[in-house]
C-alpha cells in the first residue's frame, strides 16, 4: 500500500522511530545530575553535557537539510537511528567527560535529522490533515520521552544507572528496523535551501515588533525549560523529606518529567483549542502567569504541594510550546520570506534551550541560588509574554 494513501500510518511510523531514538536523551535529564559524581563528571560540567546537543543543532540543522537534499530522507534517517543507539550506549559505559561530550554532540546531529524527517513526513501529506498529523507526530515523540524518564527512573532506583542505560539502549535499537522499513514519498523533498545569510534571517525577524517579541518569548521559554528540566532531580533531592524516600528521587523526577513530556499529548490540544477562541497572545500570557505562580508555589511549598506546583508548570509549558508555534506560523505568513523567519525562531529556541542548563549549573549546587533563578526567569517569561500581548492587542484575533 502506497505511502500517499496511508499518510497517518506513515507519520505514525516516523514518529515511532523518533520516539524510540529520543529515549536515551530524555533519560539523561533525569539521571545524569544524580549520577554525575559516580561517572567522574563534575556537577558544574553537567550543564555543558545537557546543552552541547543544542549548541550543535545551531549548525547541524543546516547540515541535515543539505543531507536530505542530496541523499533523500532514507539514508540520513537510518544514519540518525544508528547514531542515537550508539550515543545512548556511550552514556552507560562510564568512559568519562570527553566521551560523554562527543555522544551528546552526536545526538544533536541525530536530532536535527529526525526533526527534518518528521516535518517532511507531515509536509508530504494532503493539506487538510497536516495539522492533525503534526499533533500525532509530536504526541508520539513526547510519549517516548515520557516512557523513558518514568520507566528509567523506576529501573534506576532498583538496579542502578548502568543497567538502566543499557535497557533503554535496547529499546532505542528497535528504531533501526522500523527506519529500514520506511518507504519515503518520492514527491516529498524539502526543496532547495533558502538563499540568503544568517543576517537575512535576523533582518526578517527584527524588522517587525511582533516577530521580535515572539522570538524573544520563544528564547526565554526554552531558557526557563532548560534550567528547570536539567535541575529538577537536584531540586527534588534537596527539597523533599524522608517521607518520599520509599518512592525514590529517580522515580519522582521521572514521574514529573513524564508529566512534562506527556502533556503535549494530553493537554496541548485542549490548550490549542482555547487559544483559537481567546487569542494566542492572551493564551501565552495566561500560561506564563501560571508558570510563574507554579514556580512560586514550588519554592515555597513542601511535599505534595511542591510536586503539584511543578506538575502545573510542566503542563503550562507544553501549552506555551504549542501556542507559540501557532503564533509563529500566523506571523510567518505576513512576511516576504517566511522560511527565514521560522528558521530564525527555531534558532532562538535552540539557543535558549542550550543556555538554560549552562546557566543553571554555573550556580553550582546551591539550592537558594537555584530557587532564585527559577523564579527570576519565570518572571522574565511573564514580562515578555505581557509585552507580546500588548503589541498584539490591536492585531487580528487569530494571534491576539
Amino acid at each position: 500500500m502506497s505511502t500517499s494513501s496511508q499518510p497517518t500510518r506513515f507519520v505514525g511510523r516516523v514518529a515511532l522511530v523518533v520516539a524510540l531514538a529520543i529515549m536515551g536523551d530524555s533519560l539523561m535529564y533525569s539521571l545524569l545530575p544524580l549520577e554525575a559524581a559516580n561517572l567522574g563528571i563534575p556537577l558544574a560540567l553537567v550543564g555543558v553535557l545537557l546543552s552541547v546537543n543544542r549548541i550543535i543543532r545551531l549548525l547541524s540543522n543546516t547540515w541535515a537539510s543539505l543531507a536530505f537534499e542530496r541523499l533523500g530522507p532514507r539514508l540520513p534517517f537510518i544514519f540518525a537511528s544508528l547514531l542515537s543507539v550508539v550515543t545512548t550506549l556511550v552514556y552507560g559505559l562510564g568512559w568519562g567527560f570527553v566521551a560523554f561530550l562527543l555522544a551528546r554532540g552526536g545526538w544533536g546531529l541525530a536530532w536535527s535529522v529526525f526533526r527534518h524527517g518528521g516535518y517532511l513526513a507531515v509536509w508530504s501529506a494532503p493539506e487538510n490533515i497536516k495539522g492533525r498529523l503534526m499533533g500525532i507526530l509530536w504526541g508520539v515523540v513526547r510519549l517516548g520521552s515520557a516512557v523513558s524518564v518514568l520507566v528509567g527512573g523506576l529501573i534506576y532506583d532498583r538496579f542502578g544507572y548502568a543497567s538502566t542505560v543499557f535497557i533503554i539502549t535496547g529499546l532505542s535499537a528497535l528504531a533501526i528496523p522500523v527506519a529500514l522499513q520506511l518507504r519515503w514519498p518520492k514527491h516529498g523533498a524539502i526543496g532547495n535551501a533558502e538563499s540568503g545569510s544568517t543576517l537575512a534571517g535576523w533582518r526578517v525577524a527584527l524588522q517587525d515588533r511582533s516577530r521580535r517579541w515572539i522570538s524573544t518569548l520563544g528564547f526565554v521559554d526554552t531558557l526557563f525549560e532548560g534550567i528547570l528540566v536539567s535541575t529538577s532531580s537536584l531540586f527534588l533531592a534537596s527539597r523533599l523529606s524522608a517521607d518520599f524516600s520509599l518512592l525514590g528521587i529517580g522515580t519522582l523526577a521521572g514521574a514529573l518529567l513524564a508529566t512534562r513530556f506527556s502533556a503535549n499529548l494530553l493537554f496541548a490540544p485542549l490548550i490549542g483549542s482555547i487559544s483559537d477562541r481567546i487569542g494566542q497572545a492572551l493564551t501565552l500570557l495566561i500560561l506564563a502567569l501560571v508558570i510563574l505562580l507554579g514556580m512560586l508555589g514550588a519554592v515555597q511549598l513542601e511535599g505534595i504541594g511542591l510536586l503539584v506546583s511543578l506538575a502545573f508548570v510542566f503542563i503550562a509549558g507544553s501549552g506555551m510550546f504549542v501556542t507559540g508555534s501557532a503564533a509563529v506560523s500566523g506571523l510567518a505568513t505576513s512576511t516576504e520570506r517566511p522560511n527565514l523567519f521560522v528558521g530564525f525562531y527555531n534558532t532562538a529556541v535552540d539557543a535558549g534551550a542550550a543556555i538554560g542548563p549552562l546557566l543553571a549549573y554555573s550556580l553550582g549546587d546551591g539550592l537558594p541560588g537555584l530557587e532564585y533563578l527559577y523564579v527570576s526567569v519565570a518572571g522574565l517569561l511573564a514580562l515578555v509574554a505581557l509585552r507580546f500581548w500588548w503589541v498584539q492587542r490591536k492585531k487580528p484575533a487569530l494571534i491576539q
